[in-house]
């Protein structure tokens, strides 16, 4: 794998992002909270991925770290509106105990190495978060056409995308201290994954603006 495809695949992931934030502005009046969030959502991620490559050392790894702190609660937010706005305290809790977790993480653990475990336990919330929403989802059955869904996308391209990359978190400090290797193949795996949960997203942004003009 070389650098320059391995640089080609995640501009395509953030283009994706990109447009999928362009998406979810477009009738903004008309939009859902929940909409709205992974709007800034994506927006976080696009910022991230175009700053940090002009950052170096610890501080890049500060960059990334802040996004996590940024985009966990912005998820959890999807999930809180997308039920109902239900079990509003297990929300907050998780988000509150994910930013201080991934703040001691990046100060006093993995300083300048990849922060793994705040990736590990951000996968392990939203998995859960997105476990959750299926069994809602069986249970009230909002709509009898789940695939009109919006969240119903939304949800699917957030459990591909953190279920897929949840080995590769676990493993991501022993490849990188133990076996030496730079990642250049087992991130361009990550950034697929990412692609495919742009496409995934952008489909739900479309549904979503589908479902604003038949009901205008």
């Amino acid at each position: 794998m070389s650098i320059e495809k391995f640089l080609l695949i995640a501009r395509i992931q953030m283009i994706l992002f990109a447009i999928g934030a362009i998406l979810s502005l477009i009738k903004v009046k008309s939009k859902q909270q929940y909409i709205m969030l992974l709007g800034f959502a994506l927006l976080a991620s696009v910022t991230a991925d175009f700053t940090v490559p002009f950052l170096k050392g610890s501080t890049r790894n500060y960059a990334g770290s802040l996004y996590n702190m940024i985009g966990l609660p912005l998820i959890s937010g999807i999930y809180y509106n997308a039920v109902g706005k239900r079990h509003a305290n297990v929300f907050k809790f998780l988000s509150v105990l994910f930013v201080l977790f991934a703040l001691m993480n990046v100060l006093f653990f993995q300083k300048i190495s990849i922060n793994s475990y705040t990736l590990i336990f951000e996968s392990i919330i939203v998995i859960s978060y997105s476990l959750y929403y299926f069994y809602w989802l069986i249970r009230e059955l909002p709509t009898s056409q789940l695939h009109l869904l919006p969240m119903f996308w939304i949800n699917s391209a957030y459990i591909l995308f953190f279920s897929g990359n949840l080995f590769l978190f676990v493993f991501t400090s022993y490849l990188v201290n133990v076996l030496n290797n730079d990642l250049l193949v087992y991130w361009t795996l990550h950034n697929v994954l990412g692609i495919i949960e742009g496409l995934m997203i952008i489909v739900a942004l479309w549904m979503d603006l589908r479902n604003i003009r038949l009901l205008s």
